[in-house]
């Protein structure tokens, strides 16, 4: 993780970037790859690609855990008012994040299996929670969790600015993020997708301006920064 000639100030923080930069990388690769639409029993329950983006949005959650976990010990001088408010703020997060997995993928195998060519009034539930219900639950924990981390940042902030070679790899993961959105959002049915990567990228734009020293403010303002000025470019061509 360290760059040459240039000692970082951040280590362990750019590690679990890194390490979520791989989790996008590997959603899109489950996604895309034929070898995971096999079936994961006889009773052809679910596939491969059901159950992988299940453990992956595990991953997604610890990792988040960890970035918070981190931010909150690496503060100095260690601050206590906020703490009970973050856990609350990731808690109700992680738990929406992990329901809109729960009902998405259960019912998105159901719709592309059973329902591709008919509607009847069962394949219309089906249909509702695959696109609406759960994509909304899904904005609304993905939303907790990352206002949990952009808080905890600010609210726990470092008296460690980064350094060239910190700025270098914020950026890069933060492209890898910036990149998933943009392909999830410019590419796809948008639904509500705009309007939260928007809120989300004047969040840490507003909070970037209130502490420019921090490091994870300034991953978040160039990866929602980045997604939503790609998604405008794209949509408007």
């Amino acid at each position: 993780m360290n760059l040459p000639g240039r000692r970082l100030a951040h280590g362990r923080l750019h590690l679990l970037l890194t390490l979520d930069s791989l989790v996008v990388v590997l959603i899109s690769v489950n996604r895309k790859a034929d070898g995971t639409l096999a079936y994961v029993a006889d009773n052809q329950f679910l596939r491969w690609v059901e159950i992988d983006n299940m453990v992956l949005g595990l991953c997604t959650v610890l990792l988040y855990y960890l970035v918070a976990a981190h931010l909150v010990r690496d503060a100095r001088p260690r601050r206590r008012g906020g703490l009970l408010a973050l856990g609350a703020l990731f808690t109700a997060g992680a738990y929406l994040y992990a329901l809109s997995f729960g009902d998405h993928e259960v019912t998105n195998y159901l719709h592309g299996r059973f329902c591709s060519e008919r509607l009847p009034a069962i394949c219309r539930v089906v249909a509702f929670n695959d696109d609406v219900f759960s994509d909304a639950v899904f904005l609304a924990g993905f939303t907790l969790l990352n206002t949990t981390i952009m808080l905890a940042q600010f609210l726990f902030p470092t008296d460690r600015a980064p350094r060239l070679g910190d700025n270098v790899l914020i950026i890069v993961n933060a492209l890898f993020i910036g990149a998933g959105i943009t392909a999830n959002v410019a590419f796809e049915k948008a639904g509500f997708d705009p309007f939260v990567v928007g809120g989300t990228a004047v969040f840490a734009l507003v909070l970037l301006w209130l502490s420019p020293r921090q490091p994870v403010l300034r991953y978040y303002g160039v990866a929602y920064g980045v997604g939503l000025l790609a998604t405008v470019v794209i949509k408007t061509r």
